[in-house]
């Protein structure tokens, strides 16, 4: 990707924690004027949601850097505090020497510190809703989620495209289906539950009418099994 040539028109950042605290992973994606897009994603062991929250902005206003961002580009989480901490909270705890009103050291201040740093004129951070259907907040959930469970996402790279960046052409179907089929044993093996969001954004879009039925289902050597009314468990039929 040339970041010279591309621009960058939004992007999206979530974390997530089992335990808080306990462990934890973040996740970053950049959408770009020619439809190409950047994922990045991490772990943590021993971490907490509001660190991760803060970690997944961190490290893509750090990829940001590197590209041209249209005019009002936003920035967008599902964090009230990563939001409120950015625009209000800083100023008053900067003008009070990175102390609280009550005079108590701010939590993740190493965090708060480095987000300060790097701020870019003109992006705006927005409130979105979790959870509400909203595809780029479901795609970093998923990738958050999933580093924090210890099923890495194929993220740091561009859609597509080598780790280095370098190729930028589009997978073919095949890859896609094997990346798939790749998650699906690492969430069989390790006996995980997936939300039916999760679940769609996994199978992709040719699952969303079985899904939504709650009923079990097979897809290719897979059987979809729904528990509790609200999660999925997955079997591979021929083990």
């Amino acid at each position: 990707m040339n970041s010279k040539e591309n621009i960058a028109i939004e992007a999206a950042t979530d974390g997530a924690c089992s335990g808080n605290p306990g462990p934890g992973g973040w996740g970053g994606l950049i959408i770009f004027n020619d439809n190409s897009e950047i994922e990045i994603g991490g772990a943590e062991q021993n971490t907490t949601n509001n660190r991760m929250e803060l970690t997944a902005a961190i490290k893509t206003l750090e990829k940001l850097k590197n590209f041209s961002l249209k005019e009002s580009f936003k920035l967008r989480t599902d964090s009230k505090y990563v939001i409120e901490g950015y625009t209000k909270w800083i100023i008053n705890w900067k003008r009070n020497g990175w102390k609280t009103s009550a005079g108590k050291s701010v939590q993740n201040l190493d965090l708060w510190q480095k987000i300060d740093n790097l701020r870019i004129k003109g992006l705006e951070m927005e409130f979105v809703k979790g959870h509400s259907g909203d595809k780029y907040n479901e795609r970093v959930d998923l990738i958050a989620t999933s580093y924090s469970k210890g099923i890495p996402l194929l993220t740091e790279v561009e859609i597509g495209s080598s780790n280095d960046c370098t190729n930028e052409k589009e997978p073919s179907e095949i890859q896609k289906l094997f990346s798939k089929n790749e998650l699906l044993e690492k969430f069989a093996e390790k006996n995980y539950y997936l939300n039916s969001i999760e679940l769609r954004e996994l199978l992709g879009k040719e699952s969303y009418h079985l899904v939504k039925k709650h009923e079990l289902f097979e897809w290719r050597n897979w059987r979809l099994i729904p528990k509790n009314q609200k999660y999925w468990i997955i079997d591979n039929k021929n083990t």
